[in-house]
């Protein structure tokens, strides 16, 4: 895809984003009628949901009807050409449980890969005003400037980091327990996007994840490169795009301990 392809790309995956987080306000003023389903214990959709990835697909599929789509909810199945080496991923709403909650951490989020190459990525959380986009080679943006590098963490010790403590814990329903580096505050947000949103503004330093999936981190993965950071990702099973990824995440100086911890 060459450099007018990808702007005109960027410049759909934008409005989508917008329209899905347009959805996602418009729906919140009335979240006591908001129609909640568990599709796990500790995993929820919503009509939102379903509603924005709609809209979204919609809008991706009319300029490029070839192009592969990997979205969260169902209906984006088998969709475009499967030879295509383009492929859409789609979270409508990432942070579904601090929605439900009437909390501000939720995004609708979109990447696009060529050849298994994240080169778009676009974040928008609307509670929190927050925009962000970029392309691979083309730098990292938040809310129109542009993100000239992350915060200058020394050492984990130093480091505030995020990970899905649900997603990692062990023990019995009344006692759980959770193994993580050392490292200056460990949080949890409820939504991957905001975490990592958090590097991109120089206030956090790094997140690791598992059992969270590709349409949670890819958008942001790609941002955190282009702003100067580092990121890996990994199929937990390698045949499955729709199934749990570890990842991480991080400003440069704690990587590889970080990955060294993740991907033992």
């Amino acid at each position: 895809m060459n450099a007018t392809d990808l702007a005109q790309a960027l410049a759909i995956a934008r409005r989508a984003a917008q329209a899905g987080a347009k959805i996602a306000m418009n729906k919140r003023e009335s979240l006591g009628r908001l129609v909640v389903e568990a599709k796990e214990i500790t995993d929820y959709v919503t009509d939102v949901d379903r509603t924005a990835q709609a809209a979204i697909i919609a809008m991706i599929r009319e300029t490029y009807p070839d192009h592969r789509i990997l979205a969260e909810e169902a209906g984006a199945e088998g969709l475009g050409d499967p030879s295509s080496p383009f492929l859409w991923i789609i979270d409508p709403l990432d942070g579904t449980k601090p929605y439900v909650h009437g909390k501000d951490e939720f995004a609708c989020i979109i990447a696009l890969q060529e050849n298994g190459q994240n080169i778009i990525g676009v974040m928008e959380a609307p509670a929190k005003n927050d925009s962000f986009w970029g392309t691979r080679g083309g730098g990292a943006f938040w809310n129109g400037k542009a993100v000239n590098g992350l915060r200058q963490t020394r050492d984990l010790d130093d480091a505030i980091l995020c990970t899905n403590m649900g997603g990692k814990s062990r023990g019995t329903d009344k006692v759980m327990t959770i193994t993580h580096p050392r490292c200056a505050s460990l949080q949890n947000y409820g939504c991957a996007a905001v975490e990592m949103a958090e590097i991109l503004k120089g206030r956090n330093d790094g997140v690791f994840f598992e059992g969270v999936h590709l349409w949670d981190v890819a958008p942001a993965c790609l941002l955190i490169e282009e702003a100067g950071g580092r990121s890996r990702t990994e199929l937990m099973d390698p045949k499955n795009p729709r199934g749990g990824v570890r990842c991480v995440a991080s400003t440069q100086p704690i990587f590889e301990e970080l990955c060294r911890f993740v991907f033992k």
